[in-house]
């Protein structure tokens, strides 16, 4: 007994190098993953707008969100192993310890301000209605909007209704207010309907 006990000391444990960036790196793939599902389950042609007063109830929540995920993805910028399969210049490490960091702390604001009530929707929405205030009218002409307005105090990525009839656009200015009404609850709903309140 005393024989094996000294031959088991002498046994090092190495884990290999490839399997820290895939420890590291696949649940962050995996959340990102699940951040997105929800849209996807999202009626087409449908947008989503959180509600103005959920998103002024979170904001600082969500700063934190975005705090801490942006401390996360400094981390995985300094420390993960990105030159693993080639050497990266100065400039292309500076731009991921820069730009790395700002993706992560977009997605848990993001994910604060528009997936929480997104997925609340999507699983207890029923007929609602809000009113938004108009931040600014735009006339772009895409295919996907081809007419659209800003509302005021909405996250950057969900700040766009778009496909508005020109004669409604007509009727707006900056600071009107409208009501939208769809499927949703009192943190936010998917644009339906739409009207001069």
């Amino acid at each position: 007994m005393a024989q094996r006990v000294a031959m088991n000391q002498g046994v090092e444990f190495r884990v290999k190098r490839g399997i820290v960036p895939v420890a590291v790196g696949l649940p962050c793939v995996v959340l990102f993953a699940l951040l997105f599902l929800p849209y996807s389950f999202a009626p087409h042609h449908s947008q989503f707008f959180p509600s103005p007063i959920y998103v002024e109830s979170v904001k600082y929540f969500a700063m934190l969100t975005a705090a801490l995920c942006a401390m996360l993805g400094v981390a995985l910028a300094v420390y993960m192993p990105f030159n693993q399969w080639r050497r990266l210049t100065w400039l292309e490490h500076l731009l991921n310890i820069v730009m790395v960091p700002i993706a992560f702390a977009a997605f848990g604001h993001l994910f604060v301000t528009t997936t929480i009530p997104l997925d609340v929707a999507l699983l207890w929405g029923e007929e609602t209605s809000m009113t938004f205030a108009v931040a600014s009218l735009e006339h772009t002409d895409g295919k996907s909007c081809k007419t659209s307005i800003r509302l005021a105090g909405m996250p950057t990525l969900n700040n766009t209704l778009c496909n508005l009839p020109q004669s409604f656009q007509q009727q707006l200015t900056i600071g009107s207010e409208i009501v939208i009404t769809g499927r949703g609850t009192h943190m936010g709903l998917f644009a339906e309907n739409t009207r001069l309140r």
